[in-house]
């Protein structure tokens, strides 16, 4: 049996723990439920876009025809270039690069097709908080907010150590409400905790360990920056050669079928070209391998020859290898299928849900004090990010489907209808004069935003629920999880209101006044949340 913590040990861990989650905890819950979406981000981009929908071409062509047809359109040769190739036999490959500092990302069908869809890669890239148009501070900021969130399971632990066993399973829907936030908030988490501490641990590996190579590249590798590249990612970025004369490579298909024999298995997703037709150039490519576990390789080569110049692949020398593939791989949950994913989707909203509930108690303990104004501010907030998030989602999910397709400013226009979403709904959670009934509000707004989603789907593709064209999997798919999302954020937004309603009936009737944080919070929290955590602390020590 756990022993009890001493008082001072309690509650230094508790102000750890609760400050690290109000001050985190609104972006991690964001960072969460859209890296839950972004879970499939496979079956969105086919979603999103009629072009991934069509019969691939490439197999048909080939790689090199391919290259040279998206290269074609370009007024000089890239310094480097990137082409993606579709898995399977549906989807046109694209091509991305860099002409003139402009980024440059088209599809390669029947001539070049600038790419025009990006709510999957936005929703992909929001849930590490990276944008070009904020550049890579906010990118480190969520690598931050991923060590503060180690910090509040690590404290989280110590808290409800001596107890966690029971906190498993207990769940009191028929006490007191204030009970029932109390139990959802430690069930979730203890249930939740292994999930949370793989997410939080590697994400803030991966946004930091291309850091702390460079700051290690002295100490430890005597400032030999290729040494430290090969001891990191497998291969050395510093090593490659200059820029050289003009050359003759080898065709990208011969290229592949060399790799395919470095790497058995390999299936080919993206190809990295350096300095296209030189005597210099090198041809990375990446993919998955099958029946490996977490079984993604690179192996480049020189294009001149084909000559293997390195291979980072299942089996590789050195524990490095595997150590990054499994970090990596479980990350991105490269393995199990679309089950695993689900089952992570689920865990993922149980987080938020944490997060929230976790806010919720604060707000109780806080208001115990007196210390209204922050209250109402830190709850108005909760509410306008919590369901305000979901809001915003929908609306970008309404704009991707409503938005002319060929528009050249469609995607800009889908970010900011997310930004200004997300923006409307925090106002008018802080603005509000009935708090009571933001919550169900919003979530009601977010279903109704999300319903008519999947029949304008229909407008670009014939491949949907609604669609008149053959059905694919992935679109139906996507059609039916958006209809069934919506429909839960109906429901939950009905029960939400009918709850408010059965919790203001009694006090109208008896005279009373609302509970303090009652127009701010759902009404299972306002019903007798304050002083939770106070008394909480005394029987811990009693």
């Amino acid at each position: 049996m756990a022993k009890k913590l001493s008082r001072h040990a309690f509650t230094t861990f508790w102000d750890a723990h609760a400050w690290t989650g109000v001050i985190a905890g609104l972006l991690l819950h964001v960072m969460f439920l859209t890296g839950a979406i972004a879970l499939f981000r496979g079956q969105l981009a086919v979603w999103e876009e009629p072009l991934a929908q069509q019969r691939s071409s490439v197999e048909r062509v080939g790689l090199q025809a391919t290259l040279d047809q998206g290269l074609a359109a370009a007024s000089e040769t890239p310094e480097e270039i990137w082409l993606h190739v579709p898995q399977g036999d549906l989807g046109v490959a694209r091509i991305h690069y860099y002409a003139g500092g402009e980024e440059v990302s088209s599809w390669i069908h029947e001539g070049l097709v600038p790419e025009r869809e990006g709510l999957s890669r936005f929703l992909f890239e929001l849930h590490y908080l990276w944008h070009k148009a904020t550049g890579v501070w906010l990118y480190y900021v969520g690598g931050l907010l991923s060590v503060a969130l180690l910090l509040a399971l690590a404290t989280g632990v110590l808290i409800h150590l001596k107890d966690i066993v029971r906190q498993f399973h207990q769940f009191r829907p028929d006490k007191k409400r204030r009970v029932l936030w109390s139990d959802m908030h430690k069930v979730l988490g203890v249930m939740g905790l292994p999930f949370q501490v793989l997410y939080a641990y590697t994400g803030a590996f991966i946004v930091f360990l291309g850091v702390l190579v460079p700051a290690f590249t002295g100490p430890v590798f005597g400032g030999d920056a290729a040494r430290a590249d090969r001891a990191v990612w497998g291969a050395s970025y510093a090593e490659e050669p200059a820029p050289g004369a003009p050359a003759r490579g080898l065709a990208l298909d011969e290229l592949t079928a060399r790799a395919r024999t470095a790497v058995p298995g390999l299936a080919p997703e993206r190809y990295r070209i350096r300095h296209h037709g030189l005597d210099s150039a090198t041809v990375d490519i990446r993919g998955p391998v099958e029946g490996a576990p977490f079984g993604r390789a690179i192996v480049r080569l020189r294009a001149t020859d084909g000559a293997v110049v390195s291979v980072d692949a299942p089996g590789a020398e050195g524990a490095r290898s595997g150590a990054l593939r499994w970090i990596y791989g479980l990350h991105f949950a490269d393995f199990g299928g679309v089950v695993l994913r689900v089952l992570f989707f689920a865990l993922a909203l149980g987080t938020c849900a944490t997060i929230l509930t976790g806010n919720w108690i604060w707000l109780a303990r806080r208001e115990a004090r007196r210390e209204g104004l922050g209250n109402r501010v830190l709850a108005r907030l909760t509410v306008g990010f919590g369901a305000g998030t979901l809001v915003a989602i929908a609306a970008l999910f309404l704009a991707s489907r409503a938005l002319p397709l060929d528009w050249p400013g469609r995607a800009a226009a889908e970010e900011l209808t997310f930004l200004a979403a997300l923006g409307l709904s925090v106002a008018w959670a802080l603005a509000a004069r009935d708090g009571a009934s933001l919550w169900w509000r919003q979530i009601g707004l977010a279903g109704l935003l999300l319903l008519p989603v999947p029949a304008l789907a229909a407008r670009w593709s014939g491949a949907g629920l609604f669609g008149a064209g053959q059905k694919l999997g992935a679109v139906v798919a996507v059609d039916v999880a958006l209809l069934v999302t919506a429909a839960a954020l109906c429901a939950s937004a009905w029960a939400l209101r009918r709850a408010a309603r059965r919790h203001a009936a009694p006090q109208v009737a008896q005279g009373e006044a609302p509970a303090p944080l009652a127009d701010e919070a759902p009404a299972p929290l306002a019903h007798g949340g304050a002083g939770l955590i106070a008394r909480r602390q005394t029987a811990s020590h009693g």
